[in-house]
């Protein structure tokens, strides 16, 4: 089954609460998926070197959390794949409003050589983070998922940023795996198209 920490009864349940205006609703629904979106804010977070560097995945899944009651409140959310997308929609702005303040012409990151992270570790002069043309590539990246088709974009988040693989991915649209890659394919090259092939390096997803 698709993952589980999604699809349970409690959050099946909380749905049509949450349709129907209850703003008690909301605050259940991110807590009875906090634990899968804490994991989806740490696999993100690795895709926002300029972010990492300098916050942990507690306080940005913080700031996530509140754009996500706000996004409760006006966004109509149907199923748990409505849920999903709007999860990983929340969070990637999240990540690149950080991105932007940590790295833009007055953030910590283009104007400090060697701050401490929040661990209190201070990084080797040698592991400079992203210099800005990086860190454009990574924002125009994720700008550019919101731009996809809705099929191509849902199998790209639902792979690059919930890490899910593409045999869960098609038991959730309920067609053939081979359909899934071909979408993930598509979004791919769409992206390095629009990106000029400045793709950044995807994994082995």
């Amino acid at each position: 089954m698709p993952d589980p920490s999604f699809d349970t009864v409690m959050l099946q349940d909380l749905l049509p609460r949450l349709r129907a205006g209850d703003p008690a609703a909301r605050n259940e629904v991110i807590r009875a998926a906090q634990a899968r979106l804490e994991e989806l804010t740490r696999r993100m977070l690795r895709k926002f070197p300029a972010v990492a560097r300098w916050t942990d995945a507690d306080d940005v899944f913080s700031g996530a959390a509140m754009r996500l009651l706000r996004a409760l409140e006006s966004t109509p959310v149907a199923d748990t794949r409505a849920f999903l997308n709007l999860s990983a929609a929340v969070i990637r702005r999240e990540l690149i409003d950080l991105a932007r303040h940590y790295q833009g012409p007055h953030g910590v990151g283009a104007n400090h050589d060697s701050v401490a992270r929040p661990d209190g570790v201070v990084p080797d002069p040698s592991d400079r983070s992203p210099g800005e043309a990086d860190l454009a590539r990574w924002s125009a990246l994720h700008e550019a998922v919101l731009q996809l088709p809705v099929e191509e974009r849902e199998a790209f988040m639902l792979t690059f940023y919930h890490g899910w693989t593409q045999a869960l991915i098609a038991e959730l649209f309920q067609v053939d795996e081979r359909t899934i890659r071909r979408r993930w394919r598509a979004a791919a090259t769409r992206l390095s198209d629009v990106l000029g092939g400045e793709l950044p390096d995807l994994g082995d997803e």
